[in-house]
């Protein structure tokens, strides 16, 4: 019963792993898709959230006070902190789901390859778009992002599998196993 109850929680893992990444390639390129008067709009309205957050908590701060110029880099800014976010957690998830699958570490190719590429298809489908343009620099935010996102889930693989391997260690010792 336990290697088959450990079997379907594998298969789980696989397919919400999956369709995770799926809807994160979804979720980008649909942002990718937006107009230029759509895309600014939605990211306003965060910036706006953001500073009534801050004049909540710091009302004296420049975040809280920002506008024209100040306004315009916090826009910026946070327009970037998107991208990176974004990618960052699908690098993460691309990880994840490919360890879920094997643990053959020859393969990481393929999620690197995935990863590499969908920056690139990310600014070109913005040409697609009224008001939208590709930028390289976009490119280079998204693959750090994407970068940082497969270094963290790597991370936190390495780090459970050392936790595993001391409780394993830690049964074998006290007799349990």
């Amino acid at each position: 019963m336990g290697v088959k109850r450990y079997a379907y929680k594998k298969i789980i893992l696989r397919c919400v792993l999956t369709a995770l990444c799926l809807l994160v390639f979804a979720w980008i390129f649909s942002n990718s898709l937006k107009s230029g008067d759509s895309s600014s709009k939605q990211s306003q309205a965060v910036v706006d959230s953001i500073q009534s957050a801050a004049g909540v908590i710091a009302p004296d701060s420049g975040i809280a006070n920002a506008t024209g110029k100040e306004y315009q880099k916090l826009h910026m800014d946070i327009r970037t902190l998107a991208h990176f976010s974004e990618f960052a957690l699908l690098g993460a998830l691309l990880i994840w789901c490919y360890f879920s699958y094997t643990n053959k570490k020859r393969f990481l190719i393929v999620p690197i390859s995935v990863a590499a590429v969908t920056p690139f298809i990310d600014e070109c489908l913005q040409t697609f778009s009224s008001g939208r343009a590709a930028e390289i620099a976009d490119v280079a935010v998204d693959s750090l992002g994407l970068g940082v996102g497969m270094l963290l889930a790597l991370t936190t693989l390495v780090i459970g599998v050392l936790v595993y391997r001391k409780k394993l260690k830690n049964r074998m010792e006290s007799g349990e196993i």
